[in-house]
């Protein structure tokens, strides 16, 4: 079975935009039109041409009360055992307070020390916690500054929620990132309009691989995954982009679909009653879907 024929014009619309030759301050020539939205944004970012972050707001402490610092380790006492957390990063909220990005290890039977930390089993790579919360019912027993290994749980968080800083952080250039991802999602939009599917999914896997927060490429993935017959995976692949881009609308739908094609009639349902009211520009095309999906129920069809 094949993607519904509006959802798969929308998916297939860059591939009639030819590039235009845009020169951003940092030299990458890129197309508006080509360029989905959020990569736009990236780039925005990168070339410093986005809005700074929001000042303290006004009356605000500039910074926490918290004396939490970078690469802190604590140990807590927890009945007959021990805890420890050591902090990767400390940052400020504009409130004034802090979160501290903490490593977690297993529980200890004996009070660690920062050189016997080195050789514990990790629990938990990453967990940002308010930094005062760290700090209660806490020893501070040293500071080490993590080194690029010990960062791989902050890593990921900043590749899922503050990107510019995630290429910061991991020496990687900006300009080349955006190359790299662009290439990639029109690559696999060329494989799938000559129908090599399988290809095309791959380059869309090394897409958002490089940038998870690509959700133009999550939802062509899923679109070629419903093309192909794999309703489960496109699903997952929806719900992915719908928790990055919770308003949109193409994936909205397309989860209803692929939940009426595995036979999940009444989530599939409530999917189509919420988009008849949440977007009202394809209120006929959700409404046109629930009758199906209703007519499927009494039916007992699946």
């Amino acid at each position: 079975m094949r993607a519904t024929s509006w959802w798969k014009q929308l998916k297939w619309h860059a591939l009639s935009v030819s590039v235009s030759h845009i020169p951003y301050p940092i030299s990458v020539r890129i197309s508006d039109a080509m360029l989905p939205r959020f990569l736009q944004r990236l780039a925005a970012r990168l070339t410093g041409s986005a809005p700074p972050p929001e000042p303290p707001a006004k009356g605000a402490a500039a910074t926490s009360t918290s004396t939490l610092k970078k690469g802190d380790v604590l140990a807590y006492r927890n009945a007959n055992a021990w805890r420890a957390v050591w902090v990767l990063e400390v940052d400020p909220w504009p409130d004034g307070t802090s979160v501290a990005h903490c490593l977690s290890y297993q529980q200890l039977d004996e009070k660690p020390t920062v050189e016997s930390l080195k050789h514990a089993e990790v629990l938990i790579w990453h967990s940002p916690i308010d930094a005062d919360g760290v700090s209660q019912g806490s020893e501070l027993i040293g500071n080490r500054q993590p080194a690029e290994d010990d960062l791989v749980g902050f890593a990921e968080y900043l590749k899922l929620t503050d990107f510019p800083r995630y290429l910061e952080l991991m020496g990687q250039d900006g300009q080349e990132i955006v190359r790299q991802v662009n290439a990639h999602y029109l690559r696999g939009n060329e494989l799938c309009e000559q129908g090599r599917k399988e290809e095309g999914i791959a380059e869309y896997d090394a897409a958002v691989e490089l940038f998870p927060l690509f959700f133009e490429a999550i939802d062509n993935r899923a679109f070629t995954r419903m093309e192909l017959g794999n309703f489960q995976e496109a699903l997952d692949d929806f719900e992915q982009s719908l928790q990055v881009n919770p308003d949109g609308e193409a994936a909205f739908f397309s989860k209803g679909e692929c939940l009426m094609r595995l036979g999940e009639l009444a989530a599939a349902e409530a999917i189509f009653v919420e988009g008849k009211e949440r977007f009202p520009g394809k209120k006929a095309l959700f409404g046109e879907f629930l009758g199906r999906v209703r007519a499927q129920q009494r039916s007992g069809n699946k």
